[in-house]
């Protein structure tokens, strides 16, 4: 196996344990949901290639939402940025390691453009969680004019990264 590929697995492996020390971190964790999950590490960081790398991710989503507390305070919002960029970094280890052969060297500009495209989207779920975490206290009745704030923002976010992948040499044919 080639190093870039010894470096993918051990960003899958540190992401999938990442999230499940993360959510002892925050106050929660289930040890019936955490030791499955560690397993279920070793098992795709030998076979990325397997559906079960699926269960893996819906798994931590499990563990999450069962085991942590609701986010309260700024700190609280901040862990679950953190949680989110997390499972974006395990999507994406185990993507790159079964696009290409784990004998070859992955390309420098296909890791270039991958990190700029997940740059993207980690920091397009930043205004989704800014609004999340600013409306989290207002009341349902009445307000919505935060909803609004958010549809206008994901509507413009959509069309930009519309534009940007229209204008990319790459997705010409």
């Amino acid at each position: 196996m080639s190093r870039s590929h010894l470096v993918l697995r051990a960003l899958l492996a540190l992401s999938s344990l990442g999230l499940v020390g993360l959510v002892y971190a925050v106050g929660g964790g289930t040890l019936l949901l955490a030791v499955p999950l560690v397993l279920l590490t070793a098992w795709v960081l030998a076979r990325p290639e397997s559906v079960l790398v699926i269960l893996l991710v819906v798994g931590h989503a499990i563990h999450w939402v069962t085991s942590a507390p609701v986010p309260q305070g700024w700190a609280g919002w901040t862990w679950l940025l953190l949680g989110a960029w997390l499972v974006l970094l395990l999507h994406l280890s185990a993507s790159a390691a079964v696009t290409w052969p784990s004998v070859a060297p992955v390309p420098r500009a296909a890791l270039r453009r991958w990190g700029q495209r997940a740059g993207v989207v980690a920091l397009a779920t930043v205004p989704v969680w800014a609004v999340a975490a600013v409306t989290r206290d207002q009341s349902l009745r009445g307000e919505a004019s935060m909803t609004y704030v958010a549809l206008a923002g994901l509507t413009l976010l959509g069309g930009a990264l519309y534009l940007v992948a229209r204008q990319s040499p790459l997705t010409r044919r």
